[in-house]
């Protein structure tokens, strides 16, 4: 059995031990592209640690209000439970790393571990940063580093047209599980995800060549 997992994280920042706003994955069946099971968690870290207002949080505090629709996301990130109130009793991010830790265990279990890879969109953010946080609250890895694989290499090696998978969530971009979501859509119909996923980006380009793509 083969299975792809696809990860997205939100942060306010984008070295190695910075905060994690929230953390999203889905599970991608790779001969059929169906999205199998779904993680989603926002991390309460930016209140329980006194951490340090550092420049790489500064610059990305100033990047998520810099662009029209940002601000709205990340004020969501980072408030949870009563709209607009932060949250009074904050949950040991400790807890939500191993929840993730045990959903991920669970996705595959049943699967070769020759047939299962973990899919974020850069080598040096998502991986690094969890890896830093798994190891900062004592969290084992779920994975080893050789099924780690990156988004934005497979998709250009498979020659993907930007927007060519049109965004289907409901919810907006930069939320985790969602971007997740679509940047598993984007593997899957770029070809990148094998024999099967080639055929279809295949039919999908002729298709398009038609006009007929929906």
């Amino acid at each position: 059995m083969a299975i792809d997992i696809v990860i997205d994280i939100e942060t306010l920042g984008t070295k190695p031990g910075c905060v994690i706003l929230e953390i999203g994955a889905c599970a991608i069946d790779p001969d059929t592209g169906a999205i199998t099971a779904n993680f989603s968690r926002r991390l309460d870290e930016v209140f329980v640690n006194n951490r340090p207002f550092d420049a790489d949080m500064r610059a990305t505090i100033e990047w998520w209000h810099g662009s029209k629709g940002l601000s709205d996301t990340y004020s969501a990130l980072i408030r949870r439970g009563t709209p607009g109130m932060f949250p009074r009793d904050p949950r040991d991010p400790r807890a939500d790393l191993e929840a993730f830790a045990a959903w991920f265990k669970n996705q595959t279990s049943a699967a070769d571990p020759n047939r299962v890879r973990i899919w974020a969109n850069g080598p040096q953010f998502d991986f690094v940063i969890l890896r830093a946080s798994f190891d900062r609250y004592g969290v084992e890895c779920p994975w080893p580093f050789w099924q780690e694989r990156c988004v934005r290499t497979a998709l250009e090696m498979a020659d993907y047209k930007k927007g060519s998978v049109l965004w289907s969530e409901r919810g907006p971009r930069h939320r985790a599980l969602n971007d997740a979501r679509h940047e598993a859509r984007k593997l899957f119909f770029a070809g990148a995800l094998g024999e099967v996923s080639a055929i279809r980006r295949r039919l999908r380009e002729r298709e398009v060549a038609k006009g007929e793509a929906r």
